[in-house]
């Protein structure tokens, strides 16, 4: 659970010094891939990534602290301007061919199903992960089999 929530909060960190980014001062290409990333986070937002990584981690919980749980973690996210980094951020890193498509995808019943299955199958195999790496890194202090 704290390695899902500290990947959540390093997110915010790094997206954090970004500055707002007015449309008047771009390229008509940088212009495009906002637009194109303003119309991904209307498919899928990032409140909606979190808030399923969140639920995920909160099936580690009592059931009964579970619901408290989720909406104390999404009331301490400023909603719209995790929004605004995301779309800055996917307008910095993707182009607006891999936008067009991720709009598809994510846009089709199959690509919103899987979205939201996601942070389920990242909260199951993450401690497996978190195992093999923890024991290769005794590996590399000790040796293999010390």
């Amino acid at each position: 659970m704290k390695t899902i929530l500290t990947s959540i909060f390093v997110f915010m960190l790094a997206c954090a010094p970004v500055a707002a980014f007015a449309q008047s001062e771009i390229s008509p290409e940088d212009a495009q891939r906002i637009d194109l990333a303003v119309e991904m986070q209307k498919i899928r937002p990032i409140s909606a990534e979190i808030e399923g990584t969140i639920k995920a981690v909160s099936m580690r919980l009592p059931e009964d602290r579970r619901e408290i749980f989720v909406m104390k973690m999404m009331n301490a996210f400023d909603q719209e301007t995790l929004n605004q980094l995301a779309i800055k951020a996917m307008a910095d890193t993707f182009t607006s061919a891999e936008l067009e498509k991720m709009i598809d995808f994510y846009g089709s019943p199959e690509g919103k199903s899987i979205a939201e299955k996601m942070p389920v199958y990242m909260a199951i195999l993450r401690p497996e992960i978190d195992k093999l790496v923890d024991k290769a890194m005794m590996n590399v202090r000790l040796g293999p089999g010390e």
